[in-house]
């Protein structure tokens, strides 16, 4: 016998089990469709074929990077091509004062580049999928002293707008 059928009894308690199921089964049902969206939403996000698209009524918060709606700036999934290329074009030109390094590192083909200045190295960066677990690196960067820095190439909604990887980079660097 359980609790509500020795307060109220059987019929109740069964009335009750019963309401508490469906609400849970509903709450399963949700997650499952938030989860399958999720996914769908990053799939689309990540594809290297085309930039994603967005709803224009999609409402939400948004920060100079970040946010539900893709900005016009330029970003790494309305660039030309890929988000290897657009980091590459970044680093490469705006930062000719330095040596840049870039070596592609792990199963998920993560990017590391590495910025000289003259024979001292001035920052890590490290460019990588959200499944990625890079704590090594930045301990790592820490340890000695190395400024270190993370972008994520597939993060739905983190779009890397070239000003915001420019100010991240030179706030990193000093500069």
């Amino acid at each position: 016998m359980g609790f509500f059928s020795k307060l109220f009894g059987k019929q109740i308690e069964k009335e009750a089990t019963d309401v508490l199921k469906t609400f849970t089964q509903a709450a399963v049902d949700a997650q499952k469709a938030q989860n399958a969206q999720g996914a769908q939403n990053v799939n689309t996000a990540c594809s290297a074929s085309a930039a994603p698209s967005y709803a224009a009524e999609e409402e939400g918060p948004s920060g100079f990077s970040w946010g539900p709606n893709m900005p016009a700036e330029e970003n790494q999934y309305n660039f030309s091509g890929t988000y290897e290329e657009y980091f590459d074009s970044i680093f490469l030109k705006e930062y000719s004062q330095y040596r840049v390094e870039k070596e592609v590192v792990g199963y998920n083909k993560n990017l590391v580049y590495t910025f000289y200045s003259g024979d001292r190295k001035a920052l890590v960066v490290e460019v990588i999928s959200r499944k990625s677990a890079p704590e090594k690196r930045r301990r790592e960067c820490r340890a000695t002293g190395v400024a270190y820095l993370r972008y994520y190439h597939n993060y739905h909604g983190w779009w890397n707008v070239k000003q915001y990887v420019i100010q991240r980079t030179n706030k990193a660097l000093g500069i």
